[in-house]
């Protein structure tokens, strides 16, 4: 049994790295279609109940103990009610029509099913983990399965008992750390590439990060006929801050443009700097026209600043922007287009915006 249990340990642990190895690659897209992941973690989650269910624990021969409330569990912990009702459905209909047809133990193993879906969405919430919240969940369920066995052996002797109770416990426990354990390391490594993916100064995407977010969106855009929007500026008169102020100072503006530029900024909308006093946005579902509005606001929102200095000195500052899109602009010509009207807009008197020409 010991060996069983060891090997159950090790289909958790397969089954929990290559999910999240497999989340992590569609990651973006999953995160825009929050009702797709749900019903796909539902579905696999509901599968690796049932592969739970295959390697199960006989115990003297005649009685099996399994994990499969633990795929409720994660289930309901990844996806929450959509996604563990999913997994229950899976679960219960496999024991059903597959290995036990309409009988009372099939019955009594539906219903603990959908008791562990009860407990687990009463202590569990989505993406929320503690221990004290997921070892209850675990114990209600070993506690459900205690009851079904009573139904089914009957009596359960004092083994059965104790052996069903540390399988259910140390499952829950070795899963817990598993899963607590993913998750630390995805947040190093999300904070990782957030520092690397970020300029220190502004806070915004660096020149690296820009360039990828192009390439993404620009695909993105070819494949939903959907145009998007490119915005370069250029801080006017940057070179006398510097000149006059002190390059800290010039640092202390940069970092507030970027707070502004956060600030001006939706949720399909990507600011970079680009470099010293460049920075460039990219901007999803965006025509000339449209990028051409954005620009104009971020312009007004520089020139009504305020931008304050270290000693609390408040100095004036305008941008100089260009402004164009896709498929207006070919993808490989729009940001050398656009950087010629930024520098269009700054031959022509600063402080305005420009939009690219083909």
């Amino acid at each position: 049994m010991v060996k069983e249990l060891i090997n159950n340990f090790a289909l958790l642990t397969s089954f929990l790295f290559f999910g999240n190895l497999l989340f992590r690659k569609y990651e973006r897209y999953l995160e825009k279609h929050v009702f797709l992941y749900r019903v796909m973690n539902g579905l696999m989650l509901g599968l690796f109940g049932i592969l739970l269910m295959m390697t199960g624990l006989w115990i003297r021969g005649h009685f099996v103990v399994d994990l499969r409330h633990l795929a409720i569990i994660i289930s309901v912990y990844m996806g929450g009610t959509i996604s563990g009702l999913l997994t229950t459905l899976i679960i219960s209909l496999y024991r059903i029509y597959i290995t036990g047809g309409w009988t009372d133990v099939s019955l009594t193993a539906t219903v603990n099913c959908f008791m562990t879906l009860g407990i687990s969405l009463t202590f569990i919430r989505e993406k929320s983990l503690t221990l004290r919240k997921w070892m209850s969940a675990v114990l209600g369920a070993a506690v459900v399965s205690l009851l079904s066995t009573f139904y089914v052996v009957n009596p359960p002797n004092n083994e059965t008992i104790i052996i069903v109770t540390t399988v259910k416990l140390l499952g829950g426990l070795f899963t817990y750390f598993m899963v607590s354990h993913i998750k630390k390391t995805e947040r190093a490594i999300h904070l990782l590439e957030e520092a690397a993916n970020r300029d220190h100064l502004t806070g915004l995407y660096s020149p690296r990060a820009f360039d990828a977010l192009f390439e993404e969106v620009f695909h993105t855009s070819k494949a939903t006929k959907q145009p998007f929007g490119v915005v370069m500026l250029d801080i006017d008169h940057f070179k006398n801050i510097n000149d006059t102020y002190g390059h800290l100072n010039g640092d202390t503006v940069l970092n507030q443009l970027g707070i502004l530029l956060n600030r001006e900024s939706t949720r399909r909308t990507y600011p970079s700097r680009k470099g010293g006093e460049e920075f460039a946005i990219l901007i999803g579902d965006c025509d000339s026209q449209k990028a051409a509005s954005f620009a104009e606001k971020i312009r007004k929102a520089v020139e009504n600043g305020p931008f304050q200095l270290n000693d609390g000195t408040i100095v004036p500052l305008t941008v100089s922007i260009g402004a164009g899109s896709f498929p207006t602009i070919a993808a490989d010509k729009l940001l050398e287009k656009v950087d010629d009207a930024l520098y269009e807009a700054k031959r022509s008197g600063r402080n305005r915006v420009e939009i690219a020409k083909r």
